[in-house]
């Protein structure tokens, strides 16, 4: 096995470095792809034939999982390129809906467990986002190996934009053009107006997004 592992190390290493790269993240793409459901996934938006991966994501669950084809997973010069986006329709009546243009970036985890998550068109979203519409389990100390018996839709509008390891909880609603800070965590029912800046834990809105002209 020693043998085996130096000829296979000699080998990679006389491959060019960035050859290398596109290679086995590729490959790693195809792999989580192929042991996803495929057959949840519902491309939207004219002429989509293909998803746009960029980085290692798998599809999961029993419910339907709706993508414009314009939608893009994954950057390959960001951190984590190498790890995997979680997506899950885990119930039959969950729903997860991408809308077009939106662009995520890697390590990101979607989980829908019965309500729906809904992005609208042209989010940005930064690394290690993690959106559920429940609460994983019943939090009543009786019941809590349970499902939660009350998920809630997440509805994140057009042209919103996510920092870093931000935290989505069910039923947050975020209006158009939000800006939401790294680590800000988005508790149960959170609701921001468009155009608001949110940060903190538990989430605030903390001032407006400038539009054109303002600032000047």
């Amino acid at each position: 096995m020693q043998k085996l592992i130096e000829r296979l190390r000699q080998r990679l290493a006389a491959n060019p470095p960035l050859e290398l790269e596109t290679w086995v993240r590729g490959l790693l793409i195809h792999y989580f792809f192929h042991t996803s459901d495929r057959g949840r996934i519902e491309l939207s938006g004219e002429g989509a034939r293909t998803l746009n991966l960029l980085a290692p994501t798998q599809f999961k669950g029993q419910g339907r999982i709706r993508i414009d084809g314009s939608a893009v997973f994954g950057v390959p010069r960001s951190p984590g390129a190498y790890a995997c986006t979680y997506i899950e329709a885990r119930t039959p009546e969950s729903l997860i809906e991408v809308g077009p243009g939106c662009v995520f970036n890697n390590r990101c985890v979607l989980i829908s467990e019965g309500a729906s998550i809904r992005f609208g068109a042209n989010v940005l979203v930064g690394p290690e986002l993690h959106v559920m519409d429940s609460n994983s389990h019943d939090l009543r100390l009786p019941h809590r190996r349970s499902p939660d018996p009350r998920p809630a839709a997440v509805e994140i509008g057009d042209e919103v934009f996510i920092g870093s390891r931000v935290t989505v909880l069910k039923g947050v609603k975020l209006g158009r053009g939000c800006v939401i800070a790294a680590g800000a965590v988005l508790i149960p029912g959170f609701e921001a107006p468009p155009m608001s800046i949110v940060a903190g834990n538990p989430a605030r809105v903390v001032g407006q997004v400038e539009t054109e002209g303002q600032g000047q």
